[in-house]
């Protein structure tokens, strides 16, 4: 009797995280346009975060140079700064659109299959499971695809940026970085295991 209760369970936990992949795919084909204009917005604010930085350096070499800035450069600096900060704004609002259309497709699946499950699958459950599911765990799928997933490869994308500028300009400093950035990385993990471990 374990074992077929075990197998069930199992059954259930594979046919729930083939449904919430499917729920996803779903919603993918469903919203092109939107995809592709956060796709769109995520490589633009990406490439518009690189540049305000490019452009400010070269008003540092001028004024160290003891030369005039002109002004198309220093609006140009301007400009580039609302771009990124207008594009990362377009990128949070179509994140939040997506998580709504992925978070409604969630909730219209367990409602489909709330039909179907039999009288006493509520009775064996506590009170307030299935609500818990419905309103928490679907805000925890969407929190983790729009702030966590995507959010993750934008910073990851713009670090790729970063350190091909770098290396661009100064190959010497993007090599230490190279060096420095995994030893930096081990470091916080070793600081995260050993806060973890003193809870």
């Amino acid at each position: 009797l374990h074992t077929a209760y075990r197998r069930q369970r199992q059954m259930c936990i594979r046919d729930r995280n083939e449904t919430v992949r499917s729920v996803v795919l779903g919603t993918v084909r469903r919203q092109p346009l939107l995809c592709t204009a956060l796709v769109l917005a995520v490589a633009g604010a990406v490439a518009a975060s690189l540049l305000p930085p490019l452009v400010l350096g070269r008003v540092v070499d001028r004024l160290t140079a003891r030369q005039a800035v002109p002004f198309a450069l220093a609006l140009g600096y301007f400009g580039l700064l609302a771009l990124s900060g207008g594009l990362d704004s377009l990128r949070e609002s179509l994140l939040t659109v997506f998580g709504q259309r992925m978070t409604h497709a969630l909730r219209s699946a367990m409602c489909a299959k709330l039909d179907k499950l039999p009288a006493e699958a509520f009775v064996n459950q506590e009170s307030g499971a299935a609500v818990s599911c419905f309103v928490g765990d679907v805000d925890t799928v969407e929190a983790l695809f729009t702030s966590g997933i995507i959010s993750m490869f934008a910073d990851a994308c713009r670090l790729c940026g970063i350190l091909a500028v770098i290396f661009a300009e100064n190959r010497g400093l993007a090599l230490i970085l190279l060096v420095v950035l995994p030893l930096l990385y081990l470091c916080l993990l070793y600081t995260s295991d050993a806060a973890d471990d003193m809870q």
